[in-house]
């Protein structure tokens, strides 16, 4: 296990104010059947579902911050997945060159997450520390678990954190200034949502936390699970997140983020901005 750069448990880093961007690059089409956990629980007819794949970008006066990196056009091909647009070109239609990108905050490391780091050298790489943990160490050669990574791309971040370029972060932890991660577990052993201090209210970004609306409102979780009581556990903190005034609540995958929120002027096709108490 490497041991992993820069680890500052609650140092607090002062405030910022940040444009947020959600950016649609993938689809899924797929039934209720496959995406929620058990479904024939609920004695309901299956039905169809979409499932979008979203990186998020975070914009303040002095730094531009990436929330995940999307996954790789190749790999996700190879899993059946639909790429839209590339997640590098989605960024560059935004204004935004890889050299832009002071850091990028990884909410967990699952393919669809972590697909393009090495597109940023010069960006300082924030991790879970428990993620970091879990997927270099035996248990995640398991199939059931090893199914939703890329091998090449946990080494790239292992190595990564070998040479010093990584700071981990662990429980409730402002990683910079205006970015709080909050590790919840559930759906991957450190899962982590991401909470920035947008330009009108707070964003919660909840990655994997909360894939779908419907997944939180229902409390009816996602197919794939590292534990299901961290998983339940997840949905009453983002509801105890949402109650503080000027909160939004920004589910993972789901295509209704897009209609929720506002359209990112010429990219209003592929990106939307939240910033914080403008839910539609």
């Amino acid at each position: 296990m490497p041991e992993a750069a820069g680890q500052a448990t609650g140092t607090v880093l002062g405030d910022a104010a940040y444009e947020v961007t959600a950016v649609r690059y993938g689809t899924l089409a797929a039934s209720k059947g496959e995406m929620f956990h058990r479904f024939e629980t609920y004695g309901e007819a299956d039905g169809p579902v979409e499932l979008a794949y979203y990186f998020w970008v975070a914009r303040a006066e002095d730094r531009i911050v990436l929330i995940d990196t999307g996954f790789d056009p190749v790999a996700a091909a190879r899993r059946g997945r639909d790429c839209l647009v590339p997640p590098l070109d989605a960024l560059s239609s935004l204004g935004v060159a890889p050299e832009d990108v002071s850091a990028v905050v990884v909410t967990h490391f699952h393919y669809d997450h972590i697909g393009n780091l090495a597109a940023f050298p010069g960006a300082e790489l924030i991790v879970p520390r428990r993620e970091l943990e879990f997927w270099t160490g035996p248990p995640a050669r398991h199939p059931q678990f090893a199914a939703h990574v890329e091998a090449a791309e946990v080494e790239w971040i292992r190595r990564a954190a070998e040479e010093g370029r990584v700071r981990t972060s662990a429980g409730e932890e402002q990683v910079l200034p205006g970015i709080t991660a909050i590790e919840v577990g559930g759906h991957s052993p450190g899962q982590q949502m991401v909470l920035v201090e947008g330009e009108e209210g707070r964003v919660l970004l909840t990655s994997d936390a909360v894939h779908f609306y419907e997944e939180l409102e229902l409390r009816r979780p996602f197919g794939v699970i590292a534990d299901l009581e961290a998983m339940y556990r997840a949905y009453e903190r983002v509801v105890e997140l949402s109650r503080e005034p000027g909160t939004v609540v920004v589910a993972g995958h789901d295509p209704a983020v897009m209609q929720r929120f506002t359209g990112a002027g010429a990219c209003a096709e592929i990106a939307v901005q939240i910033n914080g108490n403008d839910a539609a």
